[in-house]
């Protein structure tokens, strides 16, 4: 008769819950609603404008526009994208992954999409992998912040 080792027990739920607790750090916005980061907010708040501005220029305005008077383009329109519900611009054909968010696009979501779109939305019909470096993302997610007529509170 063989005998139950508890410590293979322990090293099987030790590793069960690891594999759970990565699963709960990332994920498809779809399944996974991110926490803003304290130190990426406080990014947010130091943010240099005039760089997430021609960041936005650069790799962003070639399909989106940003202009209060401007429309949608290969991408949709970002004037008051953030507090907006993903996928929710009226007129505009979102892939269908894109279409399973239902998330509001806040300093969290944006961010969090912003840096790895692949793992945010896979599927996504969007031809840019994303912004590693948190400054830069943070610099387009402030600037972001600013394409409305009532901005929403700096974090």
């Amino acid at each position: 008769m063989s005998m139950i080792n508890p410590s293979r027990i322990l090293a099987g739920l030790a590793l069960g819950l690891a594999a759970a607790c990565a699963q709960a750090e990332s994920g498809p916005l779809k399944d996974y609603d991110p926490p803003l980061d304290p130190a990426f907010a406080e990014q947010i708040r130091q943010a240099d404008l005039e760089a997430g501005a021609a960041f936005f220029e650069r790799k962003c305005s070639q399909c989106h526009d940003g202009f209060k008077e401007g429309g949608d383009f290969k991408g949709p329109h970002l004037w008051n994208v953030m507090g907006r519900k993903a996928a929710a611009r009226e007129g505009f054909r979102y892939s269908p992954a894109m279409r399973e968010v239902k998330r509001t696009w806040t300093y969290a979501t944006l961010g969090y999409y912003l840096k790895d779109t692949e793992t945010a939305v896979p599927g996504r019909e969007m031809n840019f992998v994303g912004i590693a470096d948190d400054a830069t993302r943070a610099n387009v997610v402030a600037y972001l912040r600013t394409l409305s007529d009532a901005p929403e509170p700096l974090p």
